[in-house]
């Protein structure tokens, strides 16, 4: 464990989608922030659900949820939402209905910025985490301003997809209703993180472990080890009331295993199984899995069955690359039409259908393997940030040369390239589109995306040149004809 001398507090002004630099101080908050806190204050309507003697979760529909551990040294809650506004008025609801306003720790059980803004509402605790987090953002304001815009982007896309899909429901159905609630939900979300965002750093950290004493309760923190985006996942246990509380990105009612994100290079699995393990299946087995964000608790029997898939998936996947098989064979091999065929008899599948898990088991069986790749080329390209790439390029390049076993995946490059457009970093992209180009010559995609790149830079010819030869490649790409029609030349 690290003690930490004093709150480090960061304020980042009303989001412009040119945002100002940030200040460095401790800070007051926004009259904006207050505003939200007004309205919040106003349309809260909470439950109260007592998941154990002294372990309650706090919900309301459009703001989340908090998980809070009543113990003899204090209250112990579980993440602190987008922002201040939120937080407090959670810890006001909380210490009405409970008669005690003595919180003595808030746990950061992820590295994410919705799910610690709020930590200024509890400056009285002590705040704690996995020691990754501080290493995420302390000190890095740019990739912290970066990443709030990320995910304002996200919670608008998704009001915006659920908007779509309420056109094609009954209105005043219950299915309408929760798609209206969930819409203004991820709104309501996305206006908080653009009214200003403060962050304020763990006072307390932790490596691999930590036990807190709360008098009459324990309370375990263990690492859950890197899960793609993520790298300070913690699972907290309170032994004594068979409990343990985490987030989604853990285990999920929606998902098979831990989200699979199309990008992820690395995942801790062996670490994720041993953990799970543990906490299902070890000597203090609890037998309720509290989700700290927005879904309900995952109860023992089913979160085992998450594992089980985790268990058979590694260990497959791993057999699979040791007889040499490339990764397309794998999935033939893997796929839910053959060995893993028992998907369809999980709750998962029965409850959210084929067209959701199918492309997530695709996902997971693509990722897994992957780790086991020593050099992949799109890892090695983004190592050391956008001022490397082109260097890590060539280094690329020169392993190949030297005929190492570097790992190409179009989708995989091409995905690096859009990742670096997406963030203004447009000649860096260029490069990697390019060297996508060398590798996979007779692909009509990356000759399209390095099109895009150069239109996107001003190089109208040489866009021009690569849309054709999209378009000489794959006759029927729609996007090259309408492009080159934007450009005057067909």
């Amino acid at each position: 464990m690290t003690s930490l001398t004093g709150i480090r507090h960061t304020a980042f002004p009303r989001l412009a989608l040119q945002a100002a630099p940030a200040a460095l101080a401790a800070v007051v908050f926004m009259a904006a922030a207050c505003l939200i806190d007004c309205s919040t204050a106003a349309a809260a309507d909470f439950e109260v659900v007592d998941l154990s003697p002294r372990i309650t979760l706090f919900k309301e529909p459009e703001l989340g949820q908090q998980v809070v551990v009543e113990a003899q040294k204090g209250l112990v809650v579980f993440d602190t939402f987008r922002g201040e506004p939120t937080a407090a008025r959670f810890r006001r609801e909380i210490a009405k209905t409970l008669g005690r306003d003595d919180f003595a720790y808030v746990v950061n059980v992820i590295d994410r910025l919705d799910m610690i803004g709020g930590n200024a509402a509890y400056e009285d605790a002590v705040i704690i985490s996995q020691k990754n987090l501080l290493t995420k953002y302390e000190g890095r304001e740019e990739a912290v301003e970066a990443e709030v815009r990320d995910l304002v982007e996200m919670w608008r896309w998704k009001e915006d997809v659920m908007r779509e899909r309420l056109a094609a429901l009954e209105e005043g159905s219950e299915e309408y209703t929760r798609g209206r609630d969930w819409m203004l939900t991820c709104a309501r979300r996305a206006e908080e993180l653009e009214s200003g965002f403060s962050l304020v750093l763990p006072d307390e950290v932790y490596d691999d472990r930590m036990t807190l004493d709360l008098g009459d309760l324990t309370l375990e923190l263990i690492w859950f080890g890197r899960e793609g985006h993520y790298d300070a996942i913690t699972v907290a246990v309170v032994p004594e009331e068979r409990i343990a509380i985490t987030n989604t990105s853990v285990l999920s009612w929606l998902h098979l295993a831990p989200h699979p994100f199309h990008d992820q290079a690395r995942l801790d699995v062996p670490r994720w199984i041993a953990v799970l393990e543990e906490v299902l299946e070890g000597e203090q087995a609890v037998d309720l899995l509290v989700l700290s964000d927005v879904q309900e608790p995952l109860p023992r029997e089913r979160a085992l069955e998450h594992l089980e898939y985790i268990r058979r998936l590694w260990g497959r996947v791993a057999e699979a690359e040791a007889a040499g098989l490339a990764l397309d064979e794998v999935q033939r091999k893997l796929s839910l039409d053959a060995e893993f065929s028992f998907v369809k008899d999980m709750q998962v599948y029965k409850d959210e259908g084929d067209d959701w898990l199918r492309p997530q088991h695709y996902d997971h069986v693509r990722l897994f393997y992957l780790q086991h790749q020593d050099l992949i080329a799109s890892e090695i390209i983004m190592s050391g940030g956008t001022e490397g790439v082109g260097a890590n390029i060539a280094r690329v390049r020169r392993l190949l040369d030297e005929g190492k076993d570097v790992y190409l995946e179009e989708s995989d490059i091409n995905g690096t390239g859009y990742h670096l457009m997406n963030e203004g970093n447009v000649p860096e992209a260029i490069e990697v589109f390019k060297f996508n180009v060398e590798v996979f010559p007779q692909s009509a995609n990356v000759y399209d995306s390095l099109g895009e790149a150069y239109m996107k830079d001003g190089d109208r010819q040489k866009a021009i040149t690569n849309y054709r030869k999209s378009l000489e490649l794959n006759p029927e790409n729609d996007n090259a004809v309408k492009m080159l029609e934007e450009l005057g030349k067909m």
